[in-house]
């Protein structure tokens, strides 16, 4: 019973932290507890959380804020909760006016940052885990190569003309599609590397495409939304650490690949392991569709409101994995996000 009245204390001055961003007095807690109760006995429970690491005393007598471990008992703590039935109605309304996966990824980003107030980050599937629907080729001495997969992803790749006329192009194109239409973009290398050729100009053609292709495969898009809320709520000393993470993209998404091994999940501030995020929480979450995954994930203040950014993380997470079912055959070949 004792450490439960503690846990619930901790639980109240982590809720009036979040909501205050101000220390919190013992009297405080006392309002808030659920029944009555001596400001003594407060006083003693604060105390013992102080001594145990779950509480600090920024200064003398004003009142205590959660460290990294209070804010890790809390989250812990949490029941799951979920978006509203409005929020899920407009997040679908968006996703499905989206013509593509990369448009859905975006508007599911932005939708997020707006639920939390946060910097909401999102990463595409890489171009392995899609299928062609066909190329296309413009220009004259150099050409660009548009591939256009399944989801309505489009990537380009650059080439010297190895001495094609612009109806060689054209055939070549015709030719291409014919045979690669719907093969999927893991083996689309190795498909084109072994295409014959018949004269010495599509066999260059055909190496330098093959060698685009492979560059290429394991490219992700990334979207980020919600810097100016941070601008609007962050102090300078926390947004700058978080602006620099956001430069080093790489560095970031492993942090979110790594956070999310079980599906998702919350690092505090230390937990993190990167100095200069000390004081900033990452969530992480995976969506995906069969046979591969990819990452959606909230970034804010170590005092950020954890109920909602859990609750909208997850929601968004949930209604971007159906979008994406909708818009991807099935792949038979598992392809998640490991970070690299």
């Amino acid at each position: 019973m004792h450490q439960d009245r503690q846990m619930l204390v901790l639980k109240i001055v982590v809720g009036k932290y979040i909501r205050t961003h101000e220390p919190v007095a013992s009297g405080s807690v006392v309002k808030e507890f659920p029944v009555p109760i001596s400001s003594a006995t407060i006083r003693n429970d604060m105390a013992a959380l102080e001594r145990e690491g779950y509480l600090m005393e920024p200064h003398t007598s004003a009142g205590r804020v959660p460290t990294d471990k209070g804010y890790r008992q809390f989250v812990d703590g949490l029941s799951d909760s979920d978006l509203t039935d409005p929020q899920i109605r407009s997040l679908k309304e968006l996703l499905a006016s989206a013509p593509g996966l990369e448009e859905g990824i975006s508007k599911a980003v932005k939708f997020l940052a707006s639920l939390t107030g946060q910097v909401a980050v999102g990463i595409s599937p890489p171009l392995s885990s899609l299928f062609l629907h066909r190329l296309e080729v413009v220009g004259r001495e150099f050409l660009t190569v548009i591939l256009i997969c399944d989801s309505g992803q489009v990537e380009k790749i650059g080439m010297e003309n190895p001495g094609f006329s612009l109806g060689e192009i054209a055939e070549e194109v015709e030719k291409l599609n014919r045979a690669l239409a719907g093969a999927p973009l893991a083996d689309l290398a190795s498909r084109i590397a072994s295409l014959p050729s018949a004269s010495p100009e599509e066999g260059k053609f055909l190496e330098g495409l093959s060698k685009g292709v492979k560059v290429c495969d394991s490219k992700r898009e990334v979207y980020i939304y919600g810097i100016d809320l941070a601008y609007r709520q962050m102090r300078q000393d926390l947004l700058t650490p978080l602006l620099d993470a956001l430069e080093e993209r790489m560095t970031l998404l492993r942090l979110m690949a790594s956070i999310s091994q079980e599906g998702m999940g919350v690092a505090i501030g230390s937990e993190i392991q990167y100095d200069s995020l000390s004081r900033v929480s990452i969530l992480s979450a995976r969506y995906g569709a069969d046979g591969w995954q990819a990452l959606i994930g909230s970034i804010g203040n170590t005092y950020m409101n954890y109920p909602r950014a859990i609750s909208s993380l997850k929601g968004v997470a949930e209604c971007l994995s159906d979008f994406a079912f909708q818009q991807f055959p099935s792949v038979s070949v598992d392809r998640s996000f490991n970070g690299e």
